[in-house]
């Protein structure tokens, strides 16, 4: 069906992930990856998260934060 489909919607689940920026049925059963802008935003959260800690004067939590930040955004 991928093939009929060229990776697009083929049902009305499949477009209403695909308007969610996620994944249809067939990508996820081919173990398809987060969403760049999912990763993006997780790794600005991290980053966010990074700023409070380093106000709070919490460097080791920053620094946490910051690998994570890292990690998710590739």
């Amino acid at each position: 069906m991928g093939q009929a489909t060229q990776g697009g919607a083929a049902s009305s689940q499949d477009v209403q992930s695909q308007t969610r920026a996620g994944p249809t049925a067939a990508q996820q059963a081919e173990g398809a990856r987060r969403p760049a802008s999912e990763k993006m935003a997780a790794a600005e959260a991290a980053l966010n998260e990074a700023r409070g800690f380093d106000q709070s004067g919490k460097e080791s939590e920053c620094m946490d934060a910051i690998q994570r930040a890292k990690r998710l955004g590739g």
